[in-house]
């Protein structure tokens, strides 16, 4: 993130310079055979090229940029999973018109802050991002005393964000949690935009990115102070990104953001490049396979800090490099790591699931791994540290955790089939996969929970057992 003064003038992501992707519908899962259970063997072979889809982070911030322009915007290279379904959904529910399908052209035909009137129920999914962002221009950026109704389902109803509920109750929000579980579902009635927001003890950066949001939205300059650590810088410097490319002006002083809008369709259209965490779970696939895999389209500037990726997996003893926009990786992972994840914390289960492997090939000491900087995990779509800790410990390695890390190392290492349970959360059972190409037996359970983020995913990182080379 920028330091003191600093002002974010950055791009949001490159254009997609390769073929054309496969063309799938919105929620095209590809779990027909294989609906309550799934997974890779140690024969499964990963593909030479892999377009995962586009960022779902980039692509959700992008979708409510437009929708709260003045103008037009057209976007390209949009995901077809649940979140951003969930995204498009909300935007046509408010009234906006929307044209297109992703992984097609998708065109948004914003509805600036006053003109969004108080509407039925909106559906905001499972997703995290789309309901603190949702909850937060709703409050601030339509007119006052408009009352809405957001509800949620899944994982969303045991997700809580008070600290975004406090900043917005207090600048004059009413807002009305129906149930001790969590923030969502709820009722709110808007208010006026204060010049100034206090954000306190945030759980999460989207909290900061809702209400960045929001104020970039507005009119004139507001600004929105952050008292304590900023979780996932990378997410914060990735939503200064796509406001500048919406027209907003954001200076950072200190924990102080000076944000000044309103929110205009840019000219060129917007490209969303594909998912680096997507992409880290196919690399870390093709070194735990003996294989090597290319992902391209990847921008010069890209806001995703996942592509960090590299670095770790250099770490492990991999090859992995970002050259010309393409994400290369081959060679397995040869040691344990020592890995701070703060800034990039949807990575911990890609390379937890890498350390697992370590640990289960090689029983010498230099095998075992920690890592730090999980202090969110617990709070996503599930309690991911626990699950990951319990998945791990069934396959009979040592491990030890606390609230914010965890060490993972050979132990007694068992044969019998797994079952692994994700929880419904699809970056786990992304982890799960890897761990079945290096221990036999190992199957998701409901591995259709992958649509959130990856809905072809079973298909698109393998080769079919017909294409796949003798090993």
């Amino acid at each position: 993130m920028a330091g003191s003064g600093s002002r974010y003038n950055l791009l949001a992501a490159g254009d997609w310079q390769g073929g054309e992707p496969i063309q799938k519908g919105p929620m095209d899962i590809d779990t027909e055979d294989h609906p309550e259970r799934s997974g890779w063997t140690t024969e499964t072979r990963i593909r030479g090229e892999i377009l995962p889809p586009g960022s779902k982070s980039l692509g959700q911030r992008a979708l409510l940029a437009a929708g709260l322009s003045r103008g037009a915007t057209r976007l390209l290279g949009l995901a077809g999973g649940a979140d951003i379904e969930a995204c498009l959904d909300l935007l046509r529910d408010g009234g906006l018109v929307v044209e297109g399908v992703p992984p097609g052209p998708v065109l948004i035909h914003g509805r600036p802050p006053g003109e969004w009137p108080a509407c039925g129920p909106l559906q905001l999914g499972e997703s995290g991002t789309l309901a603190r962002c949702a909850t937060a221009f709703l409050a601030l950026s339509t007119p006052a005393g408009s009352r809405f109704d957001l509800q949620a389902r899944g994982s969303l109803v045991q997700r809580e964000s008070a600290p975004l509920v406090a900043c917005l109750r207090a600048a004059g929000a009413t807002i009305e949690p129906a149930s001790p579980r969590g923030t969502w579902p709820l009722t709110l009635t808007s208010s006026r935009a204060p010049e100034r927001l206090c954000l306190e003890e945030p759980i999460s950066s989207q909290e900061f990115t809702a209400l960045a949001l929001a104020l970039a939205s507005l009119e004139g300059t507001h600004r929105l102070e952050v008292r304590g650590t900023l979780p996932s810088l990378p997410y914060v410097a990735m939503t200064c990104a796509v406001l500048a490319q919406f027209g907003a002006e954001l200076e950072a002083q200190g924990s102080s953001f000076e944000i000044c809008g309103p929110l205009r369709a840019p000219g060129a259209p917007v490209s969303i490049e594909p998912d680096a965490s997507a992409a880290a779970v196919a690399l870390a696939a093709a070194c735990l396979a003996g294989s090597a895999t290319r992902i391209g389209g990847f921008g010069e500037a890209s806001s995703q800090g996942d592509l960090a990726i590299v670095d770790h997996l250099v770490a492990f003893g991999c090859r992995a490099e970002l050259s010309g926009g393409v994400l290369s990786a081959t060679g397995r992972p040869l040691r344990g790591v020592d890995l701070d994840l703060t800034g990039e914390p949807d990575l911990a289960p890609v390379l937890l699931a890498l350390a697992g492997a370590v640990a289960l090939e090689d029983q010498a000491a230099g095998a075992t791994s920690r890592f730090c900087g999980l202090g969110t995990l617990n709070g996503k779509e599930c309690r991911r540290l626990d699950v990951l800790a319990a998945a791990l410990t069934r396959l009979g390695l040592a491990v030890r955790c606390g609230t914010d890390w965890l060490e993972v190392g050979p132990g007694s290492p068992t044969s019998d089939p797994l079952d692994l349970d994700p929880h419904g959360d699809h970056r786990m059972a992304f982890a799960f996969a890897l761990l079945g190409l290096v221990r036999p037996g190992i199957l998701v359970t409901h591995p259709g929970c992958v649509a959130k983020s990856w809905p072809g995913f079973w298909r698109d990182c393998t080769l079919p057992t017909s294409d796949a080379p003798a090993p």
